[in-house]
């Protein structure tokens, strides 16, 4: 079985968000996804181990059991949609989501299919099958499929989308009003369509487009994501549409472990000097600030640590804060958005800067806590396509996503997480999907972490596996600022990361920097 993701000439209609992206401008599709199903097909394949692979619609002829997964932002060119039925008249199989008009003609004549959406904004898309609890599938206000068919036999339905809405946050007491005339799966022939877009939903949460934060309490908060790939991969292995489960990344085990510490204005070295002494290799961001040159030479007598770069995306002046605080007795404000540090190339400006100062660019880690959607997504992208040598980065951790363009949070476009869990639950290298040229994956790597974590939620997190994904890579942040001040745990959190440690020996876990990981990635595949 070899599975094939479709990529094909998308116009994007409807409301957009437009952007400079340094000498020309960027049209972002807000709505449903658009752009983002192709990565999102991509990054499940991926995580279970497949080798999906992406092709345009002049392909070959498809072998048996071949798969071949679509999303679809709007109606087909007609070159595309000639293309898929000569694929399933050759007896390969479609895998469907996204734009219902765009998949008529591959339906009987007398059904009947229309685009429907919901008329409450903050109400999300489940899927109920078999009298199953209702399984989440898309964020709220998304298009769903809806299907009058006038003979009973011309397609099969299975389950049906429900509307989840009221008190959304608690499953138990949440309104589910099954939704008429819109089955969860449909099948036609060799096509098999998934209602409610949900490759596309992965990618949306899994990149910041959408908030997540309602919807904690649906699955398990830490591993979120991770659930929603493993429901995602049992409907596709109930219709037998993905091979054998296997590892993603060949040379790592089922879980890896890694280790990093922003250095944030800090020359403390107690978690250098014990990963030294314990033969282990940690990730090390080195800011722009006074203590950089301290750091770079640091880690030049330790080259098996890994030297990063802790790119900024905030604003703050130590000193005039000082200043007011003391001499005008005003209370000091808090760091505010500097979009110039992302924007067009303001992020390859930063790296240039950590190049020139021996400074590891290898990966890249956010410093502050700002997330500007989707202009981080095109800021890493310029830095990928002019600089090889960077492998990816850990941006998408905890912090305050600022979409379209706005400056402050609002609790709708600009959305905080709770401090300090992982606000895009994944626990797995990622591609993200730049939108604005069609769909297109980044070159690098990305990743979620925690911060300061305390040993009895890591060994829940070592403990917990889900048996449909072989592999897990966890990415925990321990802040040198923080070894020895009583912050975040009595005594500073090297007591805590001491624990963490023996977790590491008593689990078998081996610990790695993210550069070996994202080497380990590209090698794979």
């Amino acid at each position: 079985m070899r599975n094939f993701i479709l990529r094909y000439p998308r116009s994007f209609q409807g409301v957009s968000y437009e952007f400079s992206s340094g000498s020309s401008s960027v049209r972002w599709p807000r709505e449903d996804g658009k752009g983002l199903g192709m990565a999102g097909v991509w990054n499940l394949l991926f995580r279970t181990g497949a080798s999906p692979q992406i092709i345009d619609d002049e392909f070959p002829a498809p072998e048996s059991k071949d798969i071949l997964y679509v999303t679809a932002d709007e109606t087909f060119p007609p070159k595309t949609e000639k293309a898929l039925q000569d694929w399933m008249g050759a007896g390969g199989k479609v895998l469907a989501s996204g734009c219902p008009e765009a998949w008529r003609f591959a339906f009987p004549k007398d059904i009947i299919l229309e685009s429907a959406r919901l008329t409450n904004p903050y109400a999300a898309l489940a899927w109920i099958q078999d009298e199953a609890k209702p399984e989440l599938i898309a964020p709220p206000h998304w298009t769903y499929m809806r299907v009058k068919k006038h003979k009973i036999d011309s397609i099969k339905c299975e389950g049906k989308l429900a509307e989840i809405s009221g008190e959304r946050q608690t499953p138990k007491r949440a309104l589910v009003l099954p939704l008429e005339d819109a089955p969860a799966i449909l099948s036609s022939g060799n096509l098999i369509y998934f209602n409610g877009n949900p490759f596309a939903a992965l990618q949306a949460w899994l990149q910041g487009q959408e908030s997540l934060e309602p919807w904690l309490a649906w699955r398990h908060r830490i591993f979120w994501l991770d659930e929603y790939t493993a429901f995602i991969c049992k409907v596709l292995n109930q219709y037998q549409l993905l091979p054998k489960l296997g590892d993603a990344i060949r040379g790592l085990g089922k879980t890896t472990i890694v280790f990093k510490h922003d250095l944030d204005h800090s020359r403390d070295t107690t978690y250098f000097d014990l990963e030294s002494q314990m033969d282990l290799a940690g990730v090390y961001p080195v800011l722009k600030d006074s203590n950089a040159g301290f750091w770079v030479d640091k880690l030049k007598s330790r080259p098996r640590h890994e030297s990063a770069f802790h790119y900024n995306t905030g604003n703050y002046h130590r000193l005039l804060e000082s200043i007011r605080h003391k001499v005008f007795k005003l209370p000091k404000r808090t760091y505010s958005p500097n979009r110039k540090a992302i924007n067009a190339k303001g992020l390859l400006r930063q790296v240039n800067w950590a190049k020139e100062n021996g400074i590891g660019v290898e990966t890249l880690h956010r410093h502050l806590t700002f997330l500007f959607y989707p202009e981080l997504v095109d800021a890493l992208d310029t830095v990928y396509k002019n600089e090889l040598q960077v492998l990816g980065s850990n941006s998408y951790f905890t912090g305050t996503v600022l979409r379209w363009g706005i400056n402050q949070v609002d609790g709708k476009e600009g959305t905080v997480s709770d401090f300090t869990g992982p606000q895009f639950p994944y626990w797995f290298p990622f591609r993200l999907a730049h939108a604005g040229y069609g769909g297109r994956l980044l070159r690098g790597w990305e990743t979620t972490s925690m911060m300061e974590c305390s040993p009895g939620l890591v060994e829940q997190m070592l403990s917990y596996n889900i048996s449909s994904l072989p592999q897990k890579i966890i990415v925990l942040n321990y802040h040198p600022a923080h070894a020895n001040t009583s912050f975040f745990a009595q005594g500073g959190c090297v007591n805590w990361f001491r624990e963490v440690l023996d977790l590491c020996k008593q689990y078998n876990v081996e610990v790695k920097t993210l550069t070996e990981v994202y080497r380990s990635a590209n090698e794979s595949l």
